[in-house]
């Protein structure tokens, strides 16, 4: 069963939860009280971090219900557990989510609430005004001035509605989710083919759609086919060359090989070098240490698959210094100098000959020695 949309400034949707497990139930919203609807689950780790947090807000604001509705359940037992072991630090309800009805695929006041208003993570954040429309919209960790306002009666509903709409409009949500949608019911279908055909479809009428869900259809050509070869160059060139996430995502995935696989693992590697060159670009030149970590990392692999073990081991070096400045853990650093040997090996191979180059131009790919 599919939910209407739900936007800033519609009617709250009504409170249909399996049960209480902490706090005076509610089934219904009062006209003329101010509500918080959080959704959240016992495996989110924000979530668990903004238990204080809503602790603290509904003592400073006792006339606000805050109703935490508990998502992304497969054991009632476990979500009891988890709020026995902390109902001393947690200050306000909790419920369970109805299951859900025939022929849905989330649960009840998930599916009402955040998939109606294209909320998929959690934490996600409700506010209900005393008129009993939705106020806001966001991340539990950002409510307090927002919630201040509604309560006080200077929130701007109009404007805030009205900047949600355009947001919607100009980020294409309604487009995306249609267009994840249609892959899903290709995906149940088992017709990979159709779902490239509904990419495709989606990025003609959208082309902004391409740089944040050509992954998805990179993914779905076959793996190491020419159209997949080519479509990568497309993405790191021009679809997605501004977008970080979609750069790395490619770079990561196109390292499948390792070093020494063969021709196959080389182009990949290769390709997946000239997406995260690109990703170091749109980072700039001072990250977290956490963030160099990760990118060298990742950098390392595949500079090793495409056959350049002495940049990799560069990259390496830089890693392991960063691990150092982020405080990484024993597994993170021996996953380092794993790295660290794998491209010593490379760079001096007992009996073999020097591994081959293989050079990207454009939306094709050669051997350095070709």
């Amino acid at each position: 069963m599919s939910h209407a949309e739900l936007l800033i400034g519609d009617p709250a949707p009504p409170i249909e939860v399996e049960s209480f497990l902490k706090g005076e139930p509610i089934t219904a919203l009062v006209p003329g009280t101010v509500y918080v609807v959080e959704f959240w689950a016992t495996w989110c780790g924000p979530c668990i971090a903004s238990i204080p947090h809503l602790s603290d807000l509904q003592k400073r604001h006792p006339e606000v219900p805050i109703i935490a509705v508990a998502v992304g359940w497969s054991d009632i037992g476990e979500v009891q557990a988890f709020v026995r072991e902390r109902d001393a630090a947690i200050g306000y309800r909790i419920a369970i989510d109805g299951a859900p009805g025939e022929g849905a695929r989330r649960s009840r006041m998930r599916g009402a609430w955040c998939d109606a208003a294209y909320e998929r993570g959690v934490p996600t954040a409700f506010i209900v005004d005393g008129g009993g429309r939705v106020a806001w919209i966001g991340h539990p960790m950002d409510i307090d001035e927002p919630l201040a306002a509604v309560v006080e009666e200077r929130w701007d509903l109009p404007a805030v509605a009205e900047a949600h709409r355009r947001r919607l409009e100009q980020d294409k949500v309604r487009e995306a989710r249609a267009l994840e949608r249609a892959v899903n019911a290709c995906f149940e279908a088992g017709d990979r083919h159709g779902a490239v055909r509904a990419y495709d479809a989606a990025f003609a009428a959208e082309p902004a759609l391409e740089r944040t869900h050509g992954f998805g259809k990179f993914k779905q050509l076959a793996p190491g086919s020419e159209a997949q070869w080519a479509y990568a160059q497309r993405l790191i060139d021009q679809a997605a060359a501004e977008d970080i996430n979609t750069l790395f995502k490619l770079g990561t995935s196109l390292t499948t090989g390792g070093e020494g696989a063969g021709d196959a693992a080389l182009r990949g590697g290769a390709l997946a070098a000239a997406a995260l060159d690109r990703v170091w670009i749109l980072v700039g030149d001072e990250p977290s240490p956490s963030l160099t970590l990760k990118l060298c990392q990742a950098h390392a692999e595949a500079l090793l698959a495409a056959g350049r073990p002495g940049e990799a081991e560069a990259q390496v070096r830089r890693a392991q210094q960063a691990a150092v400045e982020a405080g990484a853990s024993q597994e993170a650093t021996a996953r380092l100098e794993d790295l660290a040997d794998r491209c010593n090996r490379a760079a001096s191979p007992t009996g073999s000959t020097a591994p081959r180059v293989v050079v990207c131009e454009g939306d094709t790919c050669r051997l350095a020695d070709s």
